[in-house]
């Protein structure tokens, strides 16, 4: 007997890329840049890296150990909208058409890009901090170099929980009971 190919759940893709599409609207507005604007500076503020950010879209100004003031532009590039993108392109397209629970579908997706917003803006401000500690140049190797990595980190890290996660449902919830397959490959042999 052959392995039956599971059939794509279209509707659970539609419904992830629905949400997903969403997100990606919100993350491509101001009013998200000024969130995680503000949440760096937060975190900056916490480990005693004094900054000066105003109103949306300004400049985060932070003056350098060497006393050189330094404006960081909190826009599109560091909103997390284009990790966040690739991710949900990949999830949709690989997760989304998986069979499983569409709220533990859900749930894990809301929660991975959560996690992916959490590392961006602590990844702004570990890179302002370089900046702060070591100077400008520093800051570019880190920020355009090391970044993407980083980023890449976290995309692969929950992707992979996601897929092992549905995985395991799938074969938790399998037709036949243990005992039923192995008698089932014992009259196949």
């Amino acid at each position: 007997m052959e392995a039956q190919r599971e059939r794509p759940v279209y509707g659970h893709a539609i419904v992830q890329g629905i949400l997903a599409l969403f997100i990606t609207i919100f993350l491509a507005s101001p009013y998200a840049w000024d969130l995680t604007a503000r949440a760096t500076t937060a975190i900056l503020s916490i480990v005693g890296v004094r900054t000066s950010y105003t109103t949306p879209l300004s400049p985060m100004y932070v003056r350098l150990m060497d006393g050189t003031l330094s404006g960081f532009n909190i826009l599109l590039e560091c909103s997390g909208l284009i990790t966040v993108a690739i991710f949900s392109f990949i999830s949709t397209l690989t997760i989304g058409l998986l069979k499983g629970s569409l709220l533990k579908k859900i749930v894990w997706f809301v929660l991975s890009i959560s996690v992916g917003l959490f590392w961006n803006i602590n990844r702004l401000a570990v890179v302002i901090i370089i900046a702060y500690s070591f100077g400008l140049s520093a800051f570019s190797l880190s920020h355009y170099f090391v970044g993407p990595f980083i980023d890449f980190a976290w995309v692969v890290s929950m992707w992979s929980l996601g897929m092992s996660s549905i995985q395991k449902e799938e074969i938790v919830t399998s037709p036949c009971g243990l005992s039923e397959c192995l008698r089932y490959k014992r009259r196949r042999s």
